[in-house]
Parts: structure tokens; sequence; C-alpha cells
């Protein structure tokens, strides 16, 4: 190295270690960001706020600075719902890594294992969710709410901890499974519960073969934590969904005396002892009734025992001034119709199978009587019902799922018809073959009240994708403002949700309502017209489940405007086509120069000849799966017509070419802007709205 190479090389590390002795100016302070006006405001008018809102909305609320976010987090976390294993897993580690957010939790809700979304070879140790969160105990302190979904009830560690580090834990529910519960576990150590729930879980009906299982009797302890340490007990809940694969004798409920009681939920139980004959008989029946009379209080009873159950009371047996307060009802249509106050009640469950078309008259005729209902539920399988017998008959089987289907949509149009006034609908229907989702759609709008539905059927390999239903529904049904569908994989065994293949959740609001805050995907709105069409709805969904091919799980967000749908118009020539489109309404790029340009040639044997200023490319573009105008449209002249088309250019006689119109099969606008039923014609001033050509099929042109 050079000499002056090592003299500039010492000077450097000089100047590094000592500086150049001049005095440094101060660097100014960096300038702060003034905080926001909704910043200012008091923490709890902020938390106030926040609970008024959607959970999306408040989460995106608090995504906007540190301060909003400290602020939000008591609701952010408020109520915790793990729903899929992955949840339990990720959520809970990363919950024993940050305490700051547990402290928030008041709501634990965990579902291990869940039927409608884990299949039986991604099961997972339920032992060792419980120990994450028995671990995780010590930083939930604030926890008042605890829910246990499994397979199993979890071990006695679990309870021990919750039990001491949780002073404010007064509502638990837990499952039961297979295995036999433990005499001395310390949840029935717990004092001054104000909710207890212990559920029958079923995983299968392979028992059935065994024939009714016998009557078990719960821990002593149990009931001691029930009778005498919970005087203020709110809501109790014992027992399965009929068929149980447990039955437990709860006749001790019944000499219970709880004045704070707001709802009781008895399932497949034992609630009298046939085989100690008939006077043990009456004196169970009394004890059933004098329990429901010295509970006035009562705001909720739900039964979901057998209808024909012979350790159940069949009916109700009170004065007609008993239970004044029930608005909600759960159980068989027999009990229903004995219940006192019968008009009283808003929230209807009917837990009885309707299994035939002979089983619904009496269920419409109790309907109809029940002016102030707001809420149904009901679960309906005709797949072994009245079909049976027309299974026999020698109709072929085309005609077979026409005539199922089209006795299950009239059957659910009686339904609508019964309960005019309804705001929420919940159908459980796993009949095979299904009815398309479009034609519950045209079903609802028979109930003009309604606010949200969830439907829950069999998927149908031929039904329309999920996005495009949501958006026919919501074009068709203004009213609506939430609606849930879920797809099952396979029909269930009870009235229980069965193994879900997809599921969409969606929100619909006025334009005027939040369209002001989203952006909304331009590829989204392909499909609407040049001129400004104010929308009539915002469709905010999220979809998910498994992928046809892959299985894969997928999940999605996206948001939709729903346009109004063009004028009615006359038919087309055409007698299978219902729209028609005359060509002198099309874009100048694509029509005609003179009404000759498409004429007849009656004489020449049906054939059809064309001016070469129309252009080509159009009705190439149209006809995406056809290699000639010939296979996807037929050029009809007077009473010939050449194909069987999805679209058509046809012409009234020789003479008047004028008249010629294209026609096209009536479609449905989808959520993505696909083609749709927004239909045209020439007498309506529609026009065409060709999209980008870059990536397209027969649908990517739309008629709006």
């Amino acid at each position: 190295m050079s000499p002056s190479r090592v003299k500039a090389v010492s000077t450097l590390k000089k100047f590094l270690r000592h500086g150049t002795g001049i005095p440094q100016k101060p660097l100014p302070p960096l300038p702060t960001t003034p905080s926001a006006p909704i910043e200012c405001l008091p923490t709890h008018i902020v938390r106030r706020i926040a609970r008024q809102l959607d959970g999306w909305d408040t989460l995106h609320w608090g995504l906007c600075s540190r301060t909003l976010r400290t602020l939000l987090a008591p609701v952010l976390y408020f109520r915790v719902e793990l729903k899929t294993n992955k949840q339990c897993k990720t959520a809970l580690i990363t919950f024993s890594k940050h305490p700051e957010i547990t402290q928030h939790i008041r709501n634990l809700v965990v579902r291990v294992n869940p039927v409608e979304w884990t299949d039986p070879d991604e099961e997972i140790d339920e032992g060792l969710v419980a120990t994450l969160i028995s671990k995780l105990a010590v930083q939930l302190g604030g926890l008042e709410v605890f829910v246990w979904d499994g397979l199993e009830m979890p071990h006695d560690q679990l309870w021990s901890a919750l039990r001491i580090s949780c002073p404010r834990l007064k509502r638990i529910s837990t499952t039961i499974g297979e295995e036999p519960l433990s005499l001395s576990s310390p949840l029935w150590d717990f004092d001054d519960l104000r909710q207890i729930s212990l559920t029958v879980k079923c995983q299968s009906l392979e028992w059935l073969s065994e024939g009714r299982p016998k009557t078990e009797k719960l821990p002593r302890k149990f009931w001691a934590m029930l009778l005498e340490r919970c005087p203020r007990l709110e809501e109790l809940e014992i027992g399965g969904a009929a068929p149980s694969p447990r039955i437990f004798d709860v006749r001790h409920v019944m000499s219970g005396r709880w004045p704070y009681l707001r709802r009781i939920g008895l399932g497949d139980t034992a609630l009298i002892s046939p085989a100690k004959g008939e006077e043990q008989i009456q004196k169970d029946h009394s004890a059933f009734m004098s329990f429901f009379a010295s509970h006035p209080t009562l705001r909720g009873i739900h039964l979901h025992h057998a209808a024909s159950s012979i350790t159940f009371p069949a009916t109700f047996v009170l004065p007609s001034n008993m239970l004044p307060y029930v608005t909600s009802f759960s159980g068989p249509l027999a009990m229903l119709r004995t219940l006192p106050n019968l008009h009283r009640i808003q929230n209807l469950t009917l837990t009885t199978l309707h299994h035939s078309s002979s089983s619904f008259p009496s269920t419409f005729a109790v309907l109809r009587d029940l002016k102030n209902l707001a809420s149904l539920n009901i679960w309906v399988d005709l797949s072994f019902g009245s079909f049976v017998s027309s299974a026999s008959s020698r109709t072929s089987g085309e005609s077979l799922r026409k005539s199922s289907a089209s006795e299950e949509i009239q059957l659910l149009r009686s339904l609508a018809g019964s309960v005019p006034n309804l705001k929420h609908l919940d159908i459980l229907c796993f009949t095979r073959p299904t009815f398309y989702i479009r034609d519950f759609s045209r079903v609802l709008q028979a109930i003009p009240n309604l606010q949200s539905f969830t439907l829950t059927k069999l998927y149908k390999s031929s039904e329309e994708d999920l996005s495009k239903s949501c958006i026919r529904i919501a074009s068709e049904n203004r009213h609506l403002k939430y609606f849930t569908i879920r797809l099952t994989c396979d029909s269930w065994f009870s009235s229980m949700r069965g193994r879900v293949k997809h599921q969409g959740r969606y929100e619909i609001t006025a334009p005027s309502a939040r369209s002001s805050s989203v952006h909304v995907d331009p590829g989204i709105k392909s499909h609407i017209p040049d001129e400004a069409i104010d929308p009539i709805a915002i469709v905010f969904a999220h979809e998910c489940g498994q992928k046809a091919i892959t299985g894969k799980d997928y999940s999605r967000h996206f948001v939709h405007h729903v346009f109004p749908k063009p004028q009615e118009t006359p038919p087309s020539s055409f007698v299978r086509h219902r729209h028609s489109l005359s060509l002198s309404r099309l874009p100048s790029r694509v029509r005609p120069s003179s009404a000759s340009n498409v004429s007849d040639a009656g004489s020449s044997g049906g054939t059809h000849s064309r001016s070469n200023s129309v252009s080509s490319s159009f009705f190439a573009r149209v006809r995406r799966r056809s290699s000639s105008l010939a296979s996807g449209g037929s050029i009809a002249a007077g009473n010939k017509t050449a194909a069987s088309p999805r679209s058509s250019i046809s012409s009234v006689s020789p003479s008047a070419a004028s008249h010629c119109s294209v026609t096209w099969a009536d479609r449905d606008v989808s959520s993505l802007g696909r083609s749709g039923s927004s239909s045209t014609s020439g007498t309506g001033g529609s026009r065409f709205s060709p999209r980008d050509t870059s990536d397209t099929t027969e649908d990517d042109y739309v008629l709006v």
C-alpha cells in the first residue's frame, strides 16, 4: 500500500474517532402528527361507538392508529370464538405470548374437531388443546363465559385451572362424548353459576343397532352443585338432541327451584320411569308440570327429545295463565300445541323431522295461528318419505327428480304462505334430490317482511356458483339484510349441521349506508353500463369451503353492487327464447349499414346469406362455444328455423328484413361480472356491452 494511501486511511480513522472538533447543532425534533379528533374523545365514548359497529368495521377502525388499537382492544377481544382446528392451535399459541390481549377476553368459545369443517382424518388431539387453555388460564383473569365444543369433555386439569384462575367465570358449557363422566371432576366444584350446559355429542348412529341406550345417572356432586350452590341460575341445559347415544336420568331437575331461571333446555333425557309402574309415572308427570308452573320467569323452553319417547311427557297440561313470558320455544309439534299463551311465541324451532308431505298440513295450521312469530327454524328431509312410492313406479329417473324438486318447492311455498310476517327463516333440508337455490329465491318473495335467512341443503353439482346465487337473491328480494347459505357434502342424521362443502355469509346494505367507504375492484363492475346507473344494493360477502378439484380450503371476501334489472320486453319470434335485441340498437361498430345486410333466402331451401358489411368478429364473439353460426345460433325466416340456438337471428318475413333481431337466452348477472338474466330487446332501448376479450368465454358478453 502506498504511503499516501496509508495516510488517508489513518486520517479517516482519526476523523471517525474524534470528529471534526466543530460543535454540531442539535437536530431539530421530528414533526409529530396531530391526534385525530376521534382520539381526543373520552375512552368510554370511543368504546361505546365501537360496540355499535360491525366486527370488521371495528377492526379496520383499530388499524388506523396505535392509540385507537389500544382503546378498542377490549371491544375487539371481548368475545373470541375459535371455529376450526387451525384457529384453535394458532390462536391459543398467540394468546400465550401476548397477555396484553388475553386480559380483555370475557367470552371464550373453543370448537375442537367441529363436524362441519373437519374430516375424520383431520381430527386433532383435544387433550392438547385443553392443556394449552389450562396453561393460558392464568392470563384469563377476566373470563366470564367459557364454552367447550369438542367430541369429548376436556380433562380435569382444565377445570381446575379455570376454577382457580378465573374467579369471574359464571357461565360454563361443555360437551359430553362416549367417555364416562368423572365422579370427582373439578367441574362439579364451581359455585354460584349463572349458566351450566352439558350437551351430549353424537358422532354416529352405529349404536342404534344395539337398541335404545340404557339410562345413566349423573354424578351426585353435579346435583349438589346445581341444586344447592347455584341459587341464581339463569340458564340450564342437559342432554343432546334425539337420537342421543347417552340418555341421562334428570328427574332431579324437577325438584329444583331457581327464581331467576330464564331458559331451560332438555335433550333426549329421562323424566319418566315407565318400569316403576303407573303410580310413579303419574308422579313424574306431576313433577314436570309443577316445575314449569313454579318458574314464571322463563323466557325460553327448548325440548329436544324424540316425539315418541316413553321417558318424556308428550304434552303440557298447564293452566292458560302459566308461562306468561315464554317467547322462544324448541320442541315437537305436539308440545307446541299444548303450550300456554301460544300467541306470544316469537322464536320457534321445530325439532320434529318433516319426512313426508302429509306431515306438513298440521304444521302449517299451527304456524298460521302464531301471529307474532318472527323467527322459524325447521328441519326437512323428504328423501325417504313421499318419494319412496314414486321411486317404485315406472317413471324415468329424470321425471322422478323433477317431481321431487317440484313437490319440495311447492311445500316451501306453502310454508312461506303460512308465515307472511316472518323476519328470520332457518331451513335445514337434506332431501335428495334437492331443489335449486334460484327456486328458493322465488319462494322468499312470498315473505315480504323477511330480513334474514339461513339455508342448509345438500350440495348439487349442477347448482350455480354461490357468488351468482347471492346476487340473484339480493336482486329478487330487496327486503333482505342478511343471509347464509350452507351446502353440505351429505345428509345428516339429526337436526345438527352436517359436513359443510361451501358456505357463504352475505350482508345487504343500501348504497348510501356504506358505499362511501367501500373500495370495489373494477373487475367486479365490468358489467356496468356506460351511463351512470345507481345501484339498488351493495352485497358484502364472505365465502369459504373446499375447492372442487384439489379439496383445499378456500376463503374469500368480496363486495358487489347490485343494479336494477332492465325492463321486461315481449318475447322473440323463436318460441324457446324470451328476450330479443334489435340489430338497430347495436353499437355502430357492429350494426349493419342497412336492413338488407341480413336477408332471408327462403327460396333457396332455407339457406341464408349475410352482407360482408356486418362485422364477422362480432358474430364470432357471441358464439364462443361453436365454430360456426349455425351451431351457436339459428336463422329464422317465416316459419323456417335453421337450428336450435342459444342465440338466433330471425326475420319475420322475406319482405320485412328491417325487423330482424338477435334473440338471447335469459341469463343471470353474477357477482364476478358474468352474463346474467338482464335481458334486452330492441324496444327496450338496451344495448350490447362487450368486455375485455383477452380472456373470455361465451358468457363474457353481457346484455345490460
